[in-house]
């Protein structure tokens, strides 16, 4: 399909309670607008246009990106942002789903309609974050009811999962529906009772499942990484083993104006103790939690380097932005550090994920844990735009990085939701800084 060419016949495409204006080029839930980049909004009716069916990820690639070459993650990037746009109102990767080394389906059935000349639509206000060349739009004047909807629509999905009566083609009568949630609502706290000591704690976001439960048998000899801790992060690509290490000031190199609100550069280094603090980084909790508790999989927190004044680890714009990092556009975020660990959006939030073990399991020191970007995670942790601390290449692929005797390059990179993560980093208590 060239989107460039399509027929401009007023038609209203409607799905799951929203409703898109190919003419105009506009989409909406019920009376609400939702704001789409051009590229997202172009995505998204070809996904109507081809519901019901695999749309694979090379054929999406001409359709939308017709004579411009991209990768695959540019594809990944703009449908994890049309999912999280959706998901506002529905559940977004329930729409779009991803088919395991194919493509994506778009699941709704999509009904079409001429629109109503005497409809009346009013536009709300809506306030526009920018970063960099990517904007995203919030809508204030629905956030209080958008969490009703979801409360209400949470409701529905688990009385959906706990009957198993077919939807009635009539309405009930208040007492017969009364009698019937208190019977659901019964049935539902017995089940709940009887799978008391299962594993329910752990969500399903990609990890393997087969997870252990959540409460660990400590080792007589094994140190419980706290929040407060100070500790090193030892990366495990093969025949490698350095440590995630901030470097030197991002102002000297001109190479980075275009980023002035970080501080440091990021990457890897052999020696741990390598420069006053420069490989220890002290685990500050971003959800709450007080120093000396235990850290599990699952908490978000920030991580802050011990250099003095270095700052918080950060992801820090997307590759395709920064021309000197161009032989890395498979990676998706640059990091580096920056002086607040809320500058913008979740780019200084970090969760801990593993694929051994589930939410809420204490980290132990040895562990071997990935680090996710909390970078428009939601709070189920599905929408995954930013990625997993990563390393890729060598320091010394970048000229202007010379002047440091460094292993890895460090970048974040995502994956598929249906992807299993894979641990990248062994965490261990600080040999340089105690507390």
């Amino acid at each position: 399909m060239d989107t460039a060419k399509l027929q401009q016949t007023r038609e209203i495409y409607c799905f799951d309670g929203f409703r898109l204006d190919r003419t105009e080029r506009r989409l909406w839930f019920a009376d609400e607008p939702i704001s789409l980049k051009p590229k997202q909004f172009d995505l998204l009716f070809y996904f109507v246009r081809n519901h019901g069916r695999v749309a694979t990820k090379s054929e999406i690639l001409e359709a939308i990106w017709t004579d411009t070459f991209v990768e695959e993650t540019t594809l990944a990037r703009n449908v994890s942002w049309l999912r999280n746009a959706l998901g506002k109102y529905a559940d977004g990767e329930a729409i779009i789903e991803t088919v395991p080394k194919l493509g994506y389906r778009f699941t709704p059935r999509v009904t079409i309609s001429e629109p109503d000349e005497d409809t009346i639509i009013i536009e709300k206000q809506t306030v526009q974050y920018f970063r960099g060349e990517e904007t995203i739009t919030i809508d204030d004047a629905f956030a209080e009811r958008r969490g009703e909807r979801e409360m209400g629509r949470k409701g529905e999905k688990e009385l959906s999962k706990t009957s198993s009566f077919p939807r009635l083609p009539f309405s009930l009568s208040p007492f017969l529906l009364l009698t019937a949630v208190a019977l659901v609502a019964m049935v539902s706290v017995g089940f709940a009772l009887y799978t008391n000591n299962s594993n329910t704690n752990a969500r399903n976001v990609g990890l393997n499942n087969n997870k252990k439960e959540s409460v660990r048998n400590i080792p007589a000899n094994g140190k419980i990484i706290k929040i407060g801790s100070i500790v090193h992060l030892q990366n495990r690509y093969p025949n490698d083993g350095s440590y995630l290490d901030a470097w030197g000031e991002v102002w000297s190199k001109p190479e980075f104006k275009q980023v002035p609100t970080e501080t440091m550069f990021v990457s890897t280094h052999n020696n741990p103790d390598r420069d006053n603090g420069s490989g220890s980084w002290e685990i500050v909790s971003a959800s709450g939690k007080e120093k000396g508790e235990p850290l599990a999989v699952g908490d978000r927190i920030h991580l802050k380097n011990m250099y003095p004044n270095a700052g918080y680890l950060d992801a820090c714009g997307w590759t395709e932005h920064l021309p000197v990092f161009n032989q890395f556009l498979d990676q998706t975020g640059a990091v580096f550090t920056t002086k607040s660990p809320n500058r913008d959006n979740g780019t200084g939030i970090w969760i801990i994920r593993s694929a051994t073990e589930a939410d809420a399991t204490p980290v132990i020191e040895g562990d071997n844990i990935a680090i996710e970007s909390g970078y428009f995670i939601n709070d189920r942790g599905i929408n995954r735009v930013t990625g997993f601390l990563n390393v890729a290449g060598k320091v010394k692929d970048i000229p202007s990085f010379n002047d440091y005797d460094g292993a890895k390059l460090v970048f974040t990179q995502n994956i598929s939701f249906n992807q299993p993560v894979i641990d990248i980093w062994t965490i261990t208590n600080s040999k340089a800084i105690q507390k």
